[in-house]
């Protein structure tokens, strides 16, 4: 937007955020000002609203809970991935858990826990670059006591924290996300404490969230928010209006949230908490990626955009490939944990985190994969099914049991860079001088090696030019 950088020159900060000015989409729409709380509800005062009609789930108007859900496999009984409950606190039941008003918000576990807790709210109209800050009181109850005096100390407590973030880019809510800036993990326990981050608006919607996380699964693990505030601030580092005051009202003016905020912004399960709290129309939630049909053993991609398929069922894997979102994997096998499932591609193999999947039951039950290295063991017995490539060109036919892991060196520690189905064909471009591996084209320039050992090659890859392992 030429007309907006030319703004930004000429009249600061300050004028240009009362500037009416047009969107990437082409929708009009005025910028919210500087020195207001742009929040809806910063005193997390009642009516609640129940999250997808859950009744254990029951947050303040304009707020939205979350939690990180267990993963794929592991029981959700589980005590440390329990689901919270999230339930208001009335000031006349317990006036010390509410700072001001009639009610906070709070979640908590009882001899649980959950790493990823908390409640958010999306704040839009923002001008890109800005300046911004969110703050928050928060007190903690982590005991294994069942006393209900504030006053005492807590014993044997859960390592319960809590902090305040902004997600810059507006998400999707990602605690890894290199844009979540955070306050420093706190621990208010049995008193309320301000909480505070800054950061810069780098889209014109941004996520605000207070995020509590505990290590011991006591009885008491309970967190308490009230008063909160985000503004605009007019420099980096100003006082501003939220940091070091209490209740800070929402605003006169304050520009309600982009209608297309929901699909540009928000994940599937965030959306519809949203739908519910701001009235958002149906027509602009994105269609669910679907578990696939039962039968064979298949997965679909749920990563937001694209998933990396890599070499081996960690993160520092090397990735082989990248698959789109709503795309359906054929599943050859899973960890025992089902973190990871081994899937089929068009020419290869590789893992994917089961995180970011849908599997079916058939996938769920697959073959338990220890390894994907391949080792002597493996080796399959040719059979006239399985013969080496025709004698044209220096080729060879992978032997392995199931699949043949590609190296970038011509030794078994070096790292895996691609992988090869049983009976898929290479070509071959030389052997090593002991004639222990082949150096075989992997797809276009790429090179790497393979055990000879794990290979039926041809004639003419059996005399290849021998390749000087010396640098």
């Amino acid at each position: 937007m030429p007309q907006i950088k030319i703004a930004r020159k000429l009249l600061g900060m300050s004028a240009l955020l009362a500037l009416a000015v047009s969107s990437a989409h082409g929708v009009h729409a005025q910028l919210n000002p500087v020195g207001v709380n742009l929040l809806q509800n910063p005193g997390h005062e009642h009516p609640g609203v129940y999250f997808a009609g859950r009744g254990e789930i029951n947050v303040s108007w304009g707020w939205v809970p979350f939690w990180e859900e267990p993963p794929a496999g592991v029981d959700p009984r589980d005590p440390y991935y329990r689901t919270p409950e999230f339930r208001p606190v009335f000031a006349h039941e317990y006036p010390n858990r509410v700072k001001s008003g009639g009610g906070s918000n709070r979640w908590f576990n009882f001899y649980a826990l959950n790493r990823k807790a908390g409640v958010m709210q999306y704040v839009g109209n923002l001008p890109i670059g800005a300046p911004i800050r969110f703050t928050t009181y928060a007190q903690l109850w982590s005991s294994q006591e069942n006393h209900y005096d504030p006053s005492q100390a807590d014993r044997n407590d859960g390592d319960m924290k809590i902090r305040v973030c902004i997600d810059q880019d507006g998400g999707p809510r990602n605690m890894e996300d290199p844009e979540l800036v955070c306050s420093p993990w706190a621990q208010p326990n049995n008193r309320w404490e301000q909480l505070v981050v800054d950061g810069v608006a780098k889209n014109d919607v941004v996520n605000v969230l207070i995020w509590s996380t505990a290590s011991l699964p006591v009885q008491h693990n309970d967190a308490y928010v009230d008063e909160s505030c985000f503004e605009i601030l007019p420099a980096p580092n100003a006082p501003g209006i939220c940091k070091g005051a209490g209740l800070v009202p929402t605003g006169a003016g304050v520009l309600p949230l982009p209608e297309d905020y929901v699909t540009r912004r928000t994940t599937a399960e965030e959306q519809r908490s949203l739908l519910a709290n701001l009235g958002v129309a149906l027509s602009n939630v994105l269609a669910p990626v679907r578990v696939p049909p039962e039968g064979e053993p298949a997965l679909a991609v749920n990563a937001r955009a694209s998933l990396n398929v890599r070499a081996e069922p960690t993160e520092s894997a090397p990735i082989l490939a990248r698959v789109k979102r709503g795309e359906v994997l054929p599943v050859l096998g899973r960890t025992a944990d089902r973190r990871w499932f081994l899937v089929r591609l068009a020419d290869s193999q590789g893992w994917v985190a089961g995180r970011l999947t849908l599997p079916n039951k058939a996938a769920q039950n697959s073959p338990v994969l220890t390894s994907t290295v391949s080792r002597a063991s493996d080796v399959v017995t040719a059979t006239a099914a399985l013969q080496p490539p025709p004698d044209d060109q220096p080729a060879l036919t992978v032997n392995a049991r199931e699949r043949l892991n590609i190296r970038a060196e011509p030794r078994e520690s070096a790292t895996v860079i691609g992988v090869a189905l049983r009976g898929e064909q290479l070509a071959v471009l030389g052997r090593s001088p002991d004639g222990q591996w082949y150096q075989v084209r992997v797809g276009g320039d790429k090179r790497g090696w393979v055990a000879a050992r794990l290979t039926l090659p041809n004639a003419k890859a059996r005399t290849a030019p021998v390749i000087s392992l010396l640098p």
